[in-house]
């Protein structure tokens, strides 16, 4: 069956979500807890199937995970000439500047400090809040569409998976 990439991210969170829920139930079920004077119950836990049944979750998720990153690492975004992997580096690498922007942009320009001595040091920026901004504005902007690119493609690019 085919599935686009949207719909696989989709399945491996699902699968992700189910095997926390295993583990869960698991670390819930997997000790008995009964008084000295009160006989033990009868637990319906089986430590070989729990096993089993973590591996065929595990298993899936690494199929699916297989298929979406050679499929990242081999589906070219022509209106960017990149893979859609290339393009998650990108936009990681986009956002780690942003949030140094963000940071710089919030300077003041020039501002004063006391030294325990008494005496005063002057601190100003070497930039201007406005050159600032508008690389912030920019790379922002990218960040949109790169992401707009990278939707898209989850959405229209198919894999086949079992």
């Amino acid at each position: 069956m085919k599935l686009c990439l949207k719909e696989v991210i989709k399945r491996i969170a699902l699968l992700e979500q189910q095997k926390s829920q295993v583990l869960s139930d698991e670390s819930q079920n997997c000790v008995t807890t009964y008084g000295a004077d009160e006989k033990k119950e009868n637990s319906t836990y089986i430590f070989a199937n729990v096993r089993t049944e973590i591996e065929d979750i595990n298993k899936r998720i690494r199929q699916l995970k297989h298929k979406l990153h050679y499929a990242n690492a081999t589906v070219n975004l022509s209106e960017l000439n990149m893979t859609i992997g290339e393009c998650v580096i990108y936009m990681a690498q986009l956002n780690g500047e942003k949030t140094i922007l963000e940071r710089m942009a919030l300077k003041e320009p020039k501002y004063r400090r006391s030294t325990f001595g008494g005496n005063v040091d002057w601190t100003e920026t070497n930039y201007t809040k406005e050159e600032c901004r508008d690389v912030l504005r920019s790379i922002s902007e990218q960040i949109l569409q790169l992401q707009m690119v990278i939707d898209r493609a989850n959405l229209t690019h198919e894999v086949e998976v079992d």
